[in-house]
């Protein structure tokens, strides 16, 4: 029966729109009384026909084509939120409180705690502020526990990279001291071939005074 109701009304408002289709509330009313009957896809059609007249009810509208895509289109709908938050109005408050909710949803924590608190600056007596100011301290919470665990993890990191660099300065070192102690080595054996080519020298005329030494004898 209920469904009926809903059905009954789309088709009063979708006359309406035929009678004078420059209203955009008439769309919004339009597109809430299809959504309420189920009809999705002609309850996006109806928001979207009413925004682009761009009229009275241009906030409302984002706001409620955002509800209608929370559920399939995320980012679609923050930016319906953004718009809304843009014009102002009425609506501004809302905008904050399902903005934040998708946030919340997709784990931007961040962005969602700003937009709860702006609505309950906007809504300070709303019946969910207590439930509200708790699920805000449980993020500020998850935020500073990240943030934590972020700056051990960079101190991690860094003591890693300085290990690793101090380890390849030793091993430079380490290389360079063997290079210099081979090229000493090198050295030292070139000295002690050059010594034995001049005692060699030294032994050949020696032996040849002594041949010449023999022959006159």
């Amino acid at each position: 029966m209920q469904w009926q109701r809903h059905g009954e009304a789309s088709d009063a408002f979708a006359k309406a729109v035929a009678l004078d289709p420059s209203r955009d509330d008439y769309y919004l009313l339009l597109g809430l009384s299809r959504q309420n009957a189920g009809e999705l896809t002609g309850a996006m059609q109806a928001f979207d026909a009413g925004i682009a007249l761009q009229g009275v009810a241009l906030s409302r509208l984002y706001l409620y084509r955002g509800n209608l895509r929370s559920s399939t289109n995320l980012q679609g709908a923050i930016e319906d939120y953004n718009q809304v938050e843009l014009l102002g109005g009425t609506d501004l408050s809302f905008a904050f409180l399902n903005r934040g909710n998708l946030y919340l949803r997709s784990k931007n924590y961040d962005l969602a705690i700003p937009d709860y608190e702006n609505y309950l600056i906007l809504e300070p007596n709303s019946p969910q502020e207590a439930q509200i100011r708790e699920l805000l301290t449980l993020l500020r919470n998850q935020l500073a526990q990240e943030a934590e665990q972020a700056r051990l993890e960079a101190e991690r990191e860094r003591l890693l990279e300085e290990a690793r660099r101090l380890e390849e300065a030793r091993k430079a070192e380490e290389e360079a001291r063997r290079a210099a102690l081979m090229e000493q080595v090198l050295q030292s054996l070139s000295d002690s071939g050059e010594d034995t080519t001049n005692i060699g020298a030294g032994t050949e005329n020696i032996r040849e005074d002594f041949e010449e030494s023999d022959l006159e004898d």
